[in-house]
């Protein structure tokens, strides 16, 4: 797929007098790769840390207690 973006002029310069033409493609695609996985593991340890908060738990039990009042 072809996308389009804009870069800070410095930072297309570096990219541009740093990595080949036909390699640059296969650059970005491997750095935003990284980046992505990066964002994802954060996300996917800030919900685990909040899974094992108890005073979340307790809050949330309070919560889903209310919701089965209503259901009954």
């Amino acid at each position: 797929m072809r996308m389009t973006f804009s870069l800070p002029d410095p930072l297309a310069q570096r990219l541009l007098a740093s990595i080949p033409p036909r390699q640059r493609s296969a650059t970005v695609a491997k750095l935003l790769e990284k980046e992505l996985s990066d964002q994802e593991h954060e996300l996917e340890a800030a919900c685990l840390a909040a899974n094992e908060d108890e005073a979340l738990n307790r809050e949330i039990d309070e919560w889903q207690a209310f919701d089965d009042d209503l259901e009954e």
